[in-house]
């Protein structure tokens, strides 16, 4: 089972560089010093994992058209029962 923090990452990756570049610049600093390793460490992400995280965050309430503080947002929610950093 993945962490909330690696969904997270996935999410800023699947997303594409230049939202996830948004949804970052929109973090403070202690949840950046968290995300920033994650994301380095992501190499390859399986097609199961990317269908995982999309339905993941869709049950969040995901839409394609929302912007960057809204989907910082929903990956807010998923620290609802653990801490972001």
């Amino acid at each position: 089972m993945m962490m909330p923090i690696e969904q997270a990452a996935v999410f800023l990756l699947l997303v594409g560089q230049e939202k996830g570049q948004k949804i970052i610049a929109l973090m403070d600093t202690g949840e950046i010093k968290a995300i920033i390793p994650v994301l380095r460490r992501l190499t390859d992400v399986s097609p199961h994992v990317q269908e995982f995280i999309w339905a993941k965050f869709k049950d969040l309430g995901y839409e394609a058209d929302m912007n960057p503080a809204e989907l910082l947002t929903l990956i807010r929610f998923l620290f609802s029962d653990s801490k972001f950093c």
